[in-house]
């Protein structure tokens, strides 16, 4: 079994539980241990069945609960070397037991093979998750943060069953927006975020058949919009050649329906109160 559930995603804080045949590990901790905990238990979960965490990075909206949560219930944090140092600089300091991603090889963490691919942002090591259930083979890439696209992420995104993929604003919503022009020019810099068609074209270049769905995460609250992200990624991922309508936008402020990868297609399945903002 293979199920991904996003606790919450964009610039107030981001978490996505992973669920594997033999494990579960949480992708990021960017809210509270209590806030964690409260969305966990919307979705019937307990903290204490997550085996792990992976952080992509250090700052606030991915990691902020890491250290409490990890103390709380006793979860090692696995991350890149850099993002281990960068924790330990930090006020709330370095979870008491971590694990760094393995450089040149993946890294087993409950059940799953993790490979990391370097991402380019303004954090001191961020990284592109692609999580290999060992037993089913089922394959989960995320990606979070990024300012820019390397020329080799879209083949290390290769043939995955379900793609997490940071859609952080509308180009034209941002420019139009209340932003300062400094805070204008590190979004849309090459260290700052994915817009909507950057991202959607990530997604196209590494779309096949076997691609069973694609949530848009990230989404800025006062650059963008669930149905204007969506309505862009399905034009051009359609041109592309990917006609599923399996594609969603994932919320802030609620857990989603968690996406089980069980059956013949990506499916809604389970929790009828959580929250789905984008539908076609």
């Amino acid at each position: 079994m293979v199920r991904i559930t996003v606790l919450g995603s964009g610039s107030r804080g981001n978490a996505i539980l992973v669920d594997g045949s033999e494990g579960s590990v949480l992708v990021d901790a960017g809210f509270s241990a209590r806030t964690i905990a409260q969305r966990l238990l919307a979705v019937e979960r307990q903290p204490e069945s997550i085996n792990a965490l992976l952080l992509t990075h250090e700052h606030v909206d991915h990691a902020s609960g890491a250290t409490a949560s990890c103390s709380r219930w006793g979860w090692p944090v696995v991350a890149s070397q850099g993002t281990l140092a960068a924790l330990a600089d930090m006020a709330s300091g370095a979870p008491a037991v971590t694990q760094a991603l393995a450089a040149n090889a993946p890294t087993q963490v409950a059940g799953f093979s993790v490979e990391h691919h370097a991402v380019p942002h303004d954090a001191a090591d961020c990284r592109a998750l692609v999580l290999t259930d060992t037993r089913s083979g089922a394959r989960v890439g995320v990606v979070l943060d990024a300012g820019h696209v390397p020329d080799t992420l879209p083949a290390f995104l290769a043939h995955l069953d379900l793609l997490v993929i940071e859609a952080n604003h509308d180009t034209t919503m941002l420019a139009n927006g209340p932003y300062p022009r400094a805070l204008k020019a590190r979004i849309r810099g090459g260290s700052g975020h994915l817009s909507n068609t950057t991202s959607a074209t990530l997604a196209a270049d590494c779309a096949h058949r076997g691609l069973r769905g694609v949530l848009l995460a990230h989404l800025s609250e006062t650059n963008n919009t669930p149905e204007i992200a969506v309505a862009t990624a399905r034009d051009i991922l359609r041109r592309a050649g990917w006609h599923s309508d399996a594609l969603w936008a994932c919320p802030q402020r609620a857990p989603m329906t968690p996406v089980d990868l069980n059956g013949p297609s990506a499916a809604w399945h389970g929790i009828p109160r959580a929250t789905q903002l984008a539908l076609f």
